[in-house]
């Protein structure tokens, strides 16, 4: 067993335990849509006497079924299986990752870069996972800081973005932006993007910034509508450390985001800092799916219309 498989398996003593005991299930929140395929992994579980524990989402929608917290999740849970889409994952590994618990999506959203299985091909995934036949996708992490007046007001992981923007639908920002200590430069925006690897088919993506492999020792930042055109996307190493101040003269409101899930407000002169984190996501991906494939299928590559 060699590179990421072995952080999950080495939890088990010498193989002899099957690998996935106790099942989170985690649905989208609010969506009565992801009924049938929370059914269809109900069921499937039932069949095998697999056990599991619901979120209350879940428990709702399966007639108040006794549902469990997060809290109890992460120390009671092997797997994390997410019915819904990218946001309701990304949600969910704000909280599993840190318990090193892998997570695998069943697509209930739209486009859906990060939740792998269709809803047409569940309970034959789940007999692969279950069966010990899967891939390991490991993910990295940012961390940002939001530092004002010399001190650190809040900190927050992403796994997808770190987002600065104004909050005012027609006002620009102005930012002064700092790359390893060095003066990168000035953008007058409605915002910036600070992007990894798995974050690149996201927001990033549709500002402009170019789709990086998973596996890159790479991040991207890219300005939000600038002013200037020659504000242009740029590749960065992953252990960069990213510095981006609020100027004076911004005369707006703004916030900067997590994965679209937490929303920090800032003001003129706090300095967000973005650098790498030690967490990683473990992404679960059952046999035949890879990221060159979820590509071809989402952007349509390679279809005749």
């Amino acid at each position: 067993l060699v590179g990421s498989e072995m952080c999950i398996r080495d939890r088990y003593i010498g193989g002899l335990i099957p690998m996935f005991e106790n099942i989170a299930i985690i649905s989208k929140n609010d969506d009565n849509s992801v009924k049938d395929s929370l059914d269809t992994v109900i069921n499937y579980l039932d069949k095998k006497k697999i056990k599991y524990f619901l979120d209350n989402n879940s428990s709702i929608l399966l007639n108040d079924k006794p549902s469990t917290n997060i809290e109890e999740m992460k120390s009671k849970c092997d797997i994390a299986f997410i019915i819904g889409g990218d946001g309701t994952l990304l949600r969910s590994a704000q909280y599993l990752s840190k318990a090193n618990i892998p997570i695998c999506g069943i697509n209930r959203g739209r486009l859906g870069f990060l939740v792998d299985i269709s809803p047409d091909h569940i309970e034959e995934n789940l007999e692969s996972i279950l069966s010990d036949n899967y891939s390991v996708d490991e993910r990295i992490s940012l961390i940002g800081k939001v530092i004002r007046n010399g001190k650190e007001i809040s900190k927050n992981i992403s796994f997808n973005d770190v987002v600065i923007h104004s909050k005012d639908a027609v006002r620009m920002i102005e930012m002064d932006t700092v790359l390893n200590g060095k003066k990168l430069y000035t953008v007058n925006a409605d915002g910036l993007v600070v992007s990894t690897p798995t974050g690149s088919t996201a927001y990033s993506l549709s500002c402009g910034g170019p789709i990086l492999q998973p596996s890159m020792e790479a991040l991207v930042m890219v300005p939000i509508c600038p002013h200037l055109l020659s504000n242009r996307p740029i590749v960065i190493g992953m252990n960069s450390v990213i510095e981006i101040k609020l100027s004076d003269k911004s005369q707006t409101n703004a916030s900067v985001t997590f994965d679209g899930q937490i929303n920090v407000p800032i003001e003129a002169n706090d300095t967000i800092k973005i650098t790498k984190g030690k967490i990683t996501l473990k992404l679960i991906q059952p046999p035949g799916i890879n990221f060159l494939s979820i590509l071809r299928e989402k952007l349509g590559w390679g279809f005749k219309p």
